[in-house]
């Protein structure tokens, strides 16, 4: 069966056909074999089908409840819609409201948030499982016996799960993805690496983040064991070392917290084989770290937004590419064309020998089709990243959402991903936001530029750029985390070697470690408010 026709709850039943008896599921001091992963999915997935469920909420979070009930609602012929425990009740509801849940499965860490919930819902479709606390005058409905279940029939084209993503309007947008988008992405992904029973796959992201999909599928595919870990967990090499982990997925920005930290010593890692770094760019440092402390490990870096189903290019990064990049132009920290500002060669525009470059996000996986178009949609060497192929989704849960964000191309649909890439030898150069690209004082500034002219300044420090308004407009900002401590006067005087007075930032400062959000990625939102109210407090003074 071709990859985008299969169900994505069939990748945990081919596991369950590989290694029935093998270990599927490491959740807290729990194992859980095939067998018995999957009679706890057929035992919540059977209230729900009998019920005929079309929108299942999972109100849960590392737990077998939360993966069971993931499966469940797929096995039961609904769409799994994930929602994260701990968000403000505010957001959750709105979440829940939007995706139109008509049944929830909840955890005990899903109790805080049940309330706001509850009027949503009949009480009879709430399924709690491993419940503490529940609120007064809620039914505790359990999960039924496992047993055959009564669905109607199910195609590849019927909607697996939404995601939820921040919208412009402060209002979340919905991201509806088909069985036949995702298990595109997970066929793919399979046949890029060598996975199987004996595996033991990192789970780090929570189910609410789509970098989940391919830690759980990726694990169950191969008939592997997916190994849940909390964030000591994943902050510890040794801790990781101890649940002997083969399969690693993480951001760049938790391997690159590891690094500064001075937790990534050489040979740290001697299990891990197979690295999947995806959701921010990587730097070259930050490879190279982990491939001292993992030094049998592949490391491939992935890119892709949510609506392309997880990660749509990839790249296996080799120790030698850095070096390469120096040379070919690709990748001078993948620099945009200065030429609207009249600088000629000079020996200051040139990549220090010791600064990090951006990993190549490579080539578009197998039935992902990419075009490149500049400012007025024309085809063009560095511009918009627009992607078409199966595993692209058709439009937002709020059609409202769509203006702007497609458009049509050579017989092809094709979805605007708002980043900038340029085609390089080895493939796509990422070169930051198209929402990036400012004006300051008149100049066009891409932030990708100023964050790799900071980063030769201060090597070894993780860099933030953001824009944030300002007095007499757009200001740029920038937050060093990590690396030695750096005076600020020291790093700008270095930075305008290759930058110009406007592209400098008006504030910079620096903290001893990345801060990261749930997902392991950088907090941009946080830094913006820290850098709002210091540029306030600069300006007032």
């Amino acid at each position: 069966m071709p990859a985008d026709a299969t169900l994505l709850d069939q990748w945990f039943d081919r596991g369950l056909a590989i290694a029935p008896d093998g270990p599927a599921l490491s959740v807290g001091r729990r194992t859980l074999t095939y067998r018995a992963l999957d009679e706890e999915t057929s035992a919540l997935a059977g209230p729900l089908a009998a019920a005929g469920r079309r929108r299942v909420g999972i109100l849960a979070a590392k737990s077998v409840t939360a993966y069971a009930g993931f499966l469940a609602a797929l096995r039961a012929g609904a769409c799994a819609v994930p929602l994260a425990p701990d968000a403000p009740t505010e957001r959750l509801r709105a979440v829940a409201e939007a995706a139109r849940i008509d049944a929830l499965v909840v955890d005990a860490t899903g109790t805080a948030g049940l309330p706001a919930l509850l009027p949503l819902l009949d009480p009879e479709a709430i399924i709690a499982t491993d419940l503490t606390d529940l609120p007064p005058g809620v039914p505790i409905r359990r999960p039924g016996s496992p047993g055959p279940l009564s669905t109607p029939p199910r195609c590849s084209h019927d909607l697996a799960y939404l995601m939820f993503t921040s919208g412009s309007t402060g209002v979340p947008k919905g991201v509806p993805i088909r069985h036949r988008n995702i298990s595109a992405y997970v066929g793919a992904a399979l046949a890029r690496h060598t996975l199987g029973p004996g595996d033991r796959f990192s789970q780090i992201y929570e189910l609410t983040f789509d970098l989940s999909m391919s830690e759980l599928f990726l694990a169950w595919g191969s008939g592997g064991c997916l190994c849940a870990l909390n964030r000591l967990q994943a902050l510890a090499p040794a801790r990781l070392a101890g649940q002997r982990i083969t399969v690693w997925h993480a951001t760049p920005s938790l391997a690159a917290s590891l690094r500064i930290a001075g937790r990534l010593l050489p040979g740290c890692l001697p299990d891990v084989r197979t690295t999947i770094f995806c959701g921010e760019p990587l730097t070259t440092g930050t490879a190279r770290a982990w491939r001292r402390a993992a030094p049998g490990s592949l490391i491939d870096n992935l890119y892709g937004p949510t609506e392309a189903s997880v990660a749509c290019t990839g790249h296996i990064w080799e120790d030698h590419d850095d070096h390469d990049a120096r040379g070919d132009g690709e990748n001078k920290a993948n620099l945009v064309d200065r030429g609207d500002r009249g600088i000629t060669g000079s020996e200051n525009d040139q990549v220090d020998s010791s600064a990090d470059t951006v990993v190549s996000i490579g080539e578009p996986l197998p039935g992902v089709r990419i075009l490149v178009v500049d400012e007025t949609g024309a085809p063009a060497e560095t511009g918009e990243l627009c992607l078409s192929g199966e595993q692209v989704f058709t439009g937002y849960l709020d059609p409202a959402e769509d203006e702007g964000r497609f458009l049509d191309h050579g017989g092809h649909r094709w979805y605007r991903t708002g980043d900038l890439v340029r085609r390089g030898p080895r493939g796509l150069a990422h070169l930051g936001r198209t929402d990036t690209q400012l004006k300051i004082q008149g100049y066009r500034v891409e932030t990708a530029e100023v964050g790799n002219a900071l980063r030769a300044a201060a090597p070894g420090a993780e860099v933030a750029v953001l824009a944030v308004a300002g007095d007499s407009g757009p200001q740029l900002v920038a937050c060093l985390m990590g690396g030695p401590p750096v005076a600020q006067a020291d790093v700008l005087r270095r930075a305008a070697r290759r930058l110009p007075a406007y592209m400098l930032p008006r504030l910079l400062w620096w903290v001893p470690q990345p801060i990261l959000n749930a997902n392991g990625k950088v907090d941009r939102p946080y830094l913006r408010r820290v850098a709002e109210r210091r540029l306030a407090s600069m300006q007032s003074s």
